[in-house]
């Protein structure tokens, strides 16, 4: 409420929203809580639905545009992504609801899955500590820099898209999940096996 106020005073209306909360709560079902997927959710979806709450009227007056940001996560689920994966699961949901209720206002809402971003999403831990020390583990030529990844959601904005799924990697498991279901799945089992593994491999040595 305090930004939306701030927005206000600085540019008198608001024509575009972008609901973007988020970070990433890692580990298996039974290693977690119920506390641990309120968090979850907590900053995920409802820190989405803040915002939305918060701009809706202006988005009336303005017949605007509502950006969600969500992940190529909304698609897929890996083990150990539970509490992640399924509150991007329900901001998909929530678009696709969404752009069908705002509609006769003139509102637009978009979808935006990224991929892998560079950001530090990856360096906050469990409890939400952030730590400059720890490395990424994404490799750079499957990361799209924050730089372009903000122009490609102008762009979306600017057609005022139904959806802007982002880098190579997302566009390709967002084909694969629509088109070819059984190959996704063989994939990221053959990826979870290959990265069990290695991680033995490194506890051993």
């Amino acid at each position: 409420e305090r930004a939306v106020d701030l927005a206000h005073s600085k540019f008198t209306k608001i024509d575009i929203a972008i609901a973007n909360a988020g970070w990433s709560l890692k580990g298996n079902l039974e290693d977690l809580s119920l506390a641990d997927y309120r968090l979850q959710w907590e900053t995920n979806v409802f820190g989405v639905l803040r915002t939305i709450y918060a701009t809706l009227n202006d988005l009336k007056q303005t017949q605007g545009s509502l950006v969600i940001i969500s992940s190529v996560k909304s698609y897929i689920s890996l083990e150990g992504d539970s509490a992640y994966s399924s509150s991007k699961f329900a901001l998909r949901a929530l678009c696709e609801s969404l752009s069908r209720e705002l509609a006769p206002y003139g509102i637009s809402v978009t979808h935006v899955c990224p991929g892998y971003v560079a950001t530090e999403i990856r360096q906050v831990d469990n409890q939400g500590t952030f730590h400059s020390d720890w490395q990424d583990h994404v490799s750079p030529k499957l990361l799209m820099s924050a730089e372009e990844t903000a122009q490609q959601i102008v762009q979306a904005i600017e057609r005022r898209q139904r959806e802007q799924v982002l880098t190579y990697y997302g566009k390709l498991v967002v084909l694969l999940k629509r088109y070819l279901p059984w190959l996704l799945s063989w994939l990221i089992s053959k990826m979870e096996i290959k990265a069990k593994q290695k991680k033995n491999k490194t506890s051993l040595s």
